[in-house]
């Protein structure tokens, strides 16, 4: 071999030991980075997701969740009702821009009855603005406003004054001194009746309370699914002594029997509370209103104050419709309490209102957005001074 050709294969002989190097490299730095990125496999189990705690948020669905630094804004009562404040004051300020006062009544009166706050109401409010105002007042939107709110609150206030301090679902509940607390939640199908469990769920077991849950719609083969979902997020909530058990049964369709044996479990295990899920129905559906009075009387023969509160969940999308449903589920077994979801997103928010004057019942709770520490008290204050603006 001559020399020329010589050089000419060392030549080629070290560019390819440069190309190995450089793609060993590459390789490894790939790998390092793979290990520095925690992976969630299929394998991992829902139940073992972290909720983060208030510097962090959760991006999730059904089989994944991963932390990742908080960049949303707070969600509060005042932002959740913004589309309530812009359809109801927000067209009253809009009514002002005519000159005809006569108009800017005619005007207040259509918005007023088509607020979602039911006709008894709207009358009351109606009745301020146009007998208690003179024309010169009535040309200051400032004193329209007034009147509003000053009505507003002396719709509210009877109603929460007792209870505006309780800021917490533990407070709202009263634990007993003997026995179990008693919660049973009921409304129609999808107003959100599982996931406000959950998130009530979650509350109690991050106070470190002994919860059970009982799985008592029956009818839905996922419903027990969901709930237990929801129960295992509020079991990653709990602290040392909090802890959550969910009560399904395999093979039993009579809610009735779920109902007794959940609390009859939760009485001889000493848990604080006992939250029922229950069926979702119409309003109009007499029969299975029957059910839930029979419900309730065989929970008594456990514990005879049971249940101890019936709260009603009603989407605050429906309108009028919600405030139907209030009234006959009330009739039906007396509910002591409203959880009003879905506040966030809707102009209709104005239905909280209608509940509280027609059937004297209290808004315990309001949804305010879809995770898990999203359900807040209900603040009368805040609540009129959210949607006058």
């Amino acid at each position: 071999m001559s020399e020329a050709h010589s050089d000419q294969m060392l030549i080629l002989l070290g560019f390819v030991g440069f190309l190995l190097f450089v793609i060993i490299g590459v390789i490894a730095l790939s790998q390092s980075k793979k290990r520095k990125t925690p992976i969630l496999t299929a394998e991992t189990p829902e139940h073992k997701t972290q909720i983060p705690k208030p510097e962090t948020t959760v991006q999730s669905d059904d089989s994944k969740a991963v932390a990742v630094e908080k960049s949303e804004p707070e969600v509060n009562l005042q932002s959740a009702l913004k589309k309530t404040e812009e359809n109801f004051f927000g067209r009253i300020r809009k009514a002002f821009s005519n000159s005809d006062k006569k108009a800017v009544l005619e005007e207040i009166e259509e918005i007023l009855y088509t607020s979602d706050l039911g006709p008894t109401t709207v009358q009351k409010l109606l009745d301020v603005v146009s007998d208690q105002l003179s024309g010169s007042e009535m040309a200051k939107i400032d004193n329209v406003k007034s009147a509003l709110r000053e009505q507003m609150l002396e719709i509210l206030k009877p109603v929460h004054i007792d209870i505006e301090n309780e800021k917490l679902v533990s407070q709202m509940l009263k634990k007993s001194s003997e026995g179990p607390k008693v919660l049973m939640v009921v409304g129609v199908n999808g107003a959100g009746k599982t996931t406000s469990i959950g998130k009530i769920t979650a509350q109690l077991v991050g106070q470190g309370f002994k919860v059970l849950v009982a799985a008592g719609d029956t009818f839905r083969a996922a419903a027990g699914g969901q709930l237990k979902t929801w129960t295992d997020r509020a079991t990653s909530e709990a602290s040392n002594e909090g802890a959550v058990e969910i009560y399904w049964p395999d093979n039993t369709t009579d809610p009735s029997a779920v109902a007794f044996d959940a609390v009859t479990k939760a009485k001889a295990q000493n848990f604080d509370f006992v939250i029922l899920d229950t069926a979702g129905r119409l309003h109009t559906q007499g029969h299975l209103m029957e059910e839930l009075k029979k419900v309730k009387r065989v929970m008594a023969k456990v514990i005879p104050d049971a249940p101890h509160e019936t709260w009603i969940v009603l989407d605050a999308n429906s309108g009028q419709n919600a405030l139907m449903q209030a009234k006959e589920f009330n009739q039906a077994v007396g509910v002591s309490g409203v959880v009003l979801t879905k506040m966030d997103g809707t102009a209709k928010g104005g239905v909280a209102l209608g509940v509280v004057d027609q059937l004297h019942i209290p808004i315990r709770l309001v949804g305010i957005g879809e995770k898990i520490n999203h359900l807040k008290p209900f603040n009368y204050t805040e609540y009129v001074d959210s949607i006058l603006g």
